[in-house]
């Protein structure tokens, strides 16, 4: 079984420095340190791949991101990513894809800078992690990226960030429990995720994904809660937009998703229901998490077809991203 795995990350010494340097938005994995290495060395990004059986990773830069910096320096540092990013990737091209980093706040540089990837480095498209200050990617600022990716024909995938302080002080902190559990639970046990769901339900009732049909979202960890909601918010459908079609319409046609190393049976069997094993991909969520041969053995294991255990190992992402 030939496995590609979607969600893998990686970062530069530069980037760290500077978002160390310059980003508002703090790093808050306490494991940033010991991780540095496997973010950074592609040789041992590819030791762990022999090792467990995986023979691609779709690459991209999360958690650290350009993205976040003050304007003047995440145009730059995008840039930068990006083509350090091509220089890895160029080494071991049997191995790695990528998607660039954008400057997202501004939008127009961020159009420009997911051209420039896409047809001159040869990236698969882009990576978007979280909320953008604070703002939401329907808002028509952002318009200018969404226009660039449908004449792309390319995928967007909107990786889950840091909330804002204001949601995790009204969601998550509490009298009741400690302040590293409030931020466990704002971050990766539920806040990113349902966040990054928020996302997706605003982008496709705003009618982006209407007004844009070329355009390819991909998400994380089992769609970000959205799947268990389908019908709920179709129900609503009608009733809040005038979209010519019902929220799952869009979701099922342009909405590709990934386990991101939550290698759970009820959440697959739950998405391979409402959307197919042609809308999902594998992922690892590497190196903040380090299944080892559990990626692999987990889905060679798994209650499906073999044909749809081919398209969830491969041939989804082959197709999506133009392997």
């Amino acid at each position: 079984m030939k496995l590609i795995t979607v969600e893998e990350h990686y970062d530069t010494d530069a980037n760290i420095e500077q978002f160390n340097k310059y980003s508002e938005v703090k790093n808050n994995n306490p494991f940033q340190d010991k991780l540095k290495p496997f973010l950074v060395d592609f040789d041992k990004k590819v030791e762990y791949m022999d090792a467990n059986g995986i023979d691609m990773q779709v690459i991209s830069d999360a958690g650290n991101s350009a993205q976040v910096l003050p304007d003047k320096y995440a145009v730059a540092g995008s840039h930068a990513q990006n083509e350090t990013l091509a220089e890895n990737i160029s080494k071991y091209p049997d191995r790695f894809a990528g998607l660039a980093t954008l400057p997202a706040n501004t939008p127009d540089k961020a159009a420009a800078e997911l051209e420039y990837a896409v047809t001159k480095l040869g990236m698969k498209g882009a990576i978007i992690s979280g909320s953008i200050d604070g703002q939401f990617l329907d808002d028509p600022k952002f318009d200018a990226i969404f226009a660039a990716a449908d004449k792309l024909g390319t995928t967007l995938y909107l990786h889950p960030g840091v909330i804002t302080n204001a949601q995790k002080a009204m969601l998550y902190d509490s009298k009741a429990y400690s302040p590293a559990a409030s931020n466990m639970m704002a971050g990766a046990m539920w806040g990113w995720h349902m966040e990054a769901g928020i996302q997706v339900m605003r982008l496709i009732t705003a009618g982006v994904l209407d007004k844009y049909p070329n355009i390819k979202l991909a998400t994380g960890h089992w769609g970000e809660f959205i799947p268990m909601f389908l019908e709920r918010i179709d129900g609503f459908s009608d009733i809040i937009t005038k979209l010519p079609h019902k929220f799952s319409y869009y979701y099922k046609r342009q909405v590709y998703m990934s386990p991101s190393g939550m290698f759970t049976a009820p959440q697959m069997q739950l998405c391979l229901s409402e959307v197919g094993a042609d809308h999902i991909m594998w992922s690892e969520d590497y190196p903040y998490v380090q299944s080892g041969k559990t990626t692999r053995e987990f889905l060679g294991g798994a209650d499906v077809t073999a044909e749809q255990r081919e398209a969830i190992a491969h041939g989804t992402a082959e197709k999506l991203f133009k392997l």
